[in-house]
């Protein structure tokens, strides 16, 4: 029988590690072009690869825009600068979550 508690244990670990995976690929390049790509294929449609690249990183550049509106040029450089910074250290972490919920998972049906 499988261990409840090392399942649901793995199960968090797993869901913690894409949430953080999510929130970093709104601000790493490698993300913004992973969505992209996903984008183009919910159409169905690779002709307009630069073209949906390019809308995915207006949206970025409109947020950029917009807070550099409010808050000025030097806190948006930090705000901004710091995002894509962190967001690799982030990504990592979700990386590695995901691997150690997968091992707890794997543990509780192996283990008993």
């Amino acid at each position: 029988m499988q261990n409840p508690v090392w399942l649901a244990a793995g199960g968090l670990f797993v869901l913690i590690g894409v949430l953080l995976m999510r929130w970093a690929g709104r601000y790493d390049a490698a993300g913004i072009a992973v969505d992209a790509a996903w984008r183009m294929a919910k159409t169905g449609s690779t002709t307009g690869a630069r073209d949906e690249l390019g809308r995915v990183i207006e949206e970025q550049l409109t947020d950029i825009r917009a807070d550099t509106a409010r808050i000025g040029h030097t806190r948006t450089a930090i705000k901004h600068g710091w995002r894509f910074f962190i967001a690799r250290f982030v990504n990592i972490a979700g990386l590695i979550l995901i691997a150690v919920g997968a091992v707890l998972i794997a543990i509780a049906f192996w283990w008993t």
